[in-house]
């Protein structure tokens, strides 16, 4: 006989305490270039350390973050490499994804990606560098959903939260909003064209900025870490 455990149990502490700070994260509110600690994060939560330290090792499992001994966390923060292997998966998945999708256009509806377009002029406008890279990872997965293939948008959903951090600060980048939403408007009409080989090339063309633009965040940048004490 099968024992489930009930489902109507409220989130664990732990749980909450990660969706929290895996929020703060991606949002900007915790930075970058700064160090964090634990009992801080606690008081600020209204919860003990132990649910907290729980949460840190869940994103420190994932990637996202980088426990420091006897001193709290860090952001993780993108080496060369790191920038070089993510967009070398985005390549992989996103060249075959629009050569997919163009080849069978004509018998798709693109208002989804439609309106993720106008979001992103909206929050571009407002200088919403957050929600701006929230919506560029929905018009990315949205393009891979239209390949029904269920596989690319697990993979792509998967590296969701790198895509985010990456793109966050590249975005700040004076000029690079409008440059991705003029790079996303071209290339969804070439897809929606059927043009297969134009949408390769302006794909390629996208993911190259993107590229360059985390790498000149992250890797030239000169920032040096700061202690955030329990009294700020």
């Amino acid at each position: 006989m099968l024992n489930f455990t009930p489902l109507n149990q409220p989130e664990s502490l732990a749980k909450m305490a990660y969706n929290a700070i895996r929020r703060s994260i991606l949002s900007g509110e915790i930075k970058i270039d700064e160090t964090y600690n634990e009992v801080h994060i606690a008081k600020n939560l209204g919860i003990s350390r132990t649910p907290v330290r729980e949460a840190l090792l869940e994103l420190s499992s994932q990637g996202l973050i980088s426990l420091l001994p006897r001193k709290g966390f860090i952001v993780k923060k993108f080496s060369s490499k790191d920038i070089e292997e993510i967009f070398e998966i985005r390549s992989a998945l996103e060249l075959a994804t629009v050569e997919k999708i163009s080849h069978i256009a004509s018998l798709l509806e693109f208002d989804t990606l439609d309106e993720i377009l106008k979001s992103q002029c909206c929050a571009a406008k407002d200088h919403a560098h957050s929600k701006f890279v929230e919506l560029d990872r929905s018009f990315h997965v949205a393009l891979g959903r239209l390949t029904d293939n269920s596989r690319i948008e697990i993979i792509m959903q998967n590296i969701r939260d790198y895509m985010h951090l990456m793109g966050l600060h590249a975005v700040e980048l004076g000029g690079r909003m409008d440059a991705v939403l003029s790079e996303h408007k071209t290339l969804l009409n070439a897809v929606r064209q059927g043009m297969t080989m134009e949408s390769r090339v302006l794909m390629s063309y996208h993911l190259k900025q993107s590229k360059e633009a985390m790498l000149q965040t992250y890797v030239t940048s000169s920032s040096h870490s700061k202690i955030r004490e329990d009294s700020q």
